[in-house]
């Protein structure tokens, strides 16, 4: 009998330890819906909206609806299955909403982005100057964290969402400011 509730006291108690764990490495605010976390590979060239996977399909038949979704997933941690980009080691879901917010702003040549006031790969090559893309956003994440990166392009979506508007012609999304 001793035995047996020792048996039960551990496991009941690796059960309440365990679970909260488990419970925050899966908590996520990000849409499941945008599919990041399934992401497989992508082209190392060019950018996402010219990949044209099922994810990019869908985040650009969702429009600038898309903008705030990304932005939730930013702080997201969970690695997707394979690492999506070309010499990352890994990625997780927040490296791949920070890529689609980059080149979602990005014009047509792949050199100008198209938003000021957020944290975008020239903010980050910027402070790892020669360092490989991924060990320059890890540098960059572990100075700063991936909220301070959200809180830029949240700041930015509060301030300017309903200016920005999707050029057909450079495939990006552009602020616009209107004439009075």
């Amino acid at each position: 009998m001793r035995i047996l509730k020792a048996i039960f006291t551990i496991a009941g108690c690796a059960f309440l330890f365990e679970f909260p764990l488990r419970a925050q490495s899966r908590d996520t605010n990000c849409d499941r819906s945008l599919g990041l976390v399934d992401m497989g590979h992508i082209a190392s060239k060019g950018r996402l909206q010219e990949a044209g996977g099922p994810q990019t399909r869908h985040i650009i038949a969702l429009g600038k609806k898309a903008i705030p979704l990304l932005i939730a997933c930013l702080p997201d941690e969970p690695a997707t299955k394979e690492s999506v980009m070309d010499f990352w080691p890994t990625t997780a879901v927040g490296d791949i909403a920070f890529f689609y917010l980059c080149d979602l702003f990005t014009d047509s040549t792949w050199q100008h982005s198209t938003i000021d006031g957020v944290v975008t790969f020239q903010t980050v090559a910027a402070e790892s100057p020669g360092s490989p893309a991924w060990n320059a956003w890890y540098t960059f994440v572990e100075k700063h964290g991936r909220r301070y990166v959200q809180i830029a392009w949240a700041k930015k979506w509060k301030e300017d969402g309903s200016a920005i508007v999707w050029d057909e012609k450079e495939q990006c999304f552009k602020i616009t400011r209107s004439r009075h």
